[in-house]
């Protein structure tokens, strides 16, 4: 336990770093410190994952295969895309990929391994990202490609996609207040959160509710003590659509009512 806040003191103060680097970075914050800070973490890779070829030996999978993701910047420079935590990630990038969580020492290896990969790209999409390129001469293996999609990055913030159509809004009845879902993902959680439940049986992200194909659909995002709609328990990251006069649960204690005007 105290492992994991340790990571967690680091990836906060890596993220305060980054953003103080993008607003001043001729002054105190160095790019130096940045990577110093950044290879003491473990970070969260996004891959594309293939088990069908894999042998199930007790609870090990032999021989599964995994792709990182790579983006482009403006330069048209290959990147290996990285997150310092959740809250970073685009909830539509996440439905894409499967999250794992690795030293960030060894994925600045995996960059230096591979010659097609020009370097990494920690938070793309958001405002506050920051990229670390290869030095020259630093691949070891000629022969070793990066799989993966490429897709474009930019370097602004990604802003919440609006779910106000046509006067046609939806809202969330929690502890007798109303709060209006006026864009997509919208956030339950402990914290940091469109509705904040301050909780220590609530998650940090306990569930997201997203709007697609003109449906609301809530997933639980693999919270402690889990989410229940209309009694029925939600499977981990699989959304299910919500309709009117839906009841919430998080976490066996809360209770909220959705409704769709």
């Amino acid at each position: 336990m105290a492992k994991a806040k340790s990571n967690e003191n680091l990836v906060y103060g890596l993220e305060e770093m980054i953003k103080k680097y993008n607003k001043k970075p001729e002054k105190k914050i160095k790019k130096r410190d940045i990577i110093n800070t950044f290879q003491k973490t473990t970070i969260i890779m996004p891959v594309k994952c293939t088990i069908s070829d894999g042998e199930v030996i007790g609870e090990n999978i032999k021989d599964s295969r995994m792709k990182p993701d790579i983006v482009k910047n403006e330069q048209g420079v290959r990147l290996l895309p990285l997150f310092t935590s959740y809250e970073q990630i685009p909830r539509d990038y996440m439905e894409d990929f499967s999250l794992i969580k690795v030293p960030a020492v060894s994925a600045y290896s995996y960059m230096n391994y591979c010659d097609s990969i020009g370097g990494i790209v920690l938070n793309p999409f958001t405002e506050y990202n920051i990229e670390f390129r290869k030095k020259k001469g630093a691949s070891s293996n000629s022969n070793h490609n990066a799989g993966g999609t490429t897709r474009n990055y930019e370097k602004t913030s990604r802003p919440a996609r609006s779910v106000v159509e046509n006067n046609k809004t939806a809202m969330i009845i929690y502890d007798n207040q109303k709060y209006i879902i006026n864009k997509s993902p919208f956030v339950i959680g402990r914290e940091s959160a469109d509705i904040e439940i301050p909780k220590n049986y609530i998650s940090k992200i306990h569930v997201v509710i997203s709007f697609k194909d003109g449906k609301y659909r809530i997933a639980d995002y693999d919270s402690t003590n889990g989410t229940k709609v209309n009694d029925s328990e939600l499977r981990p990251k699989v959304y299910y659509e919500l309709r009117d006069g839906y009841e919430i649960e998080l976490g066996g204690e809360e209770k909220m009512l959705f409704y769709r005007n």
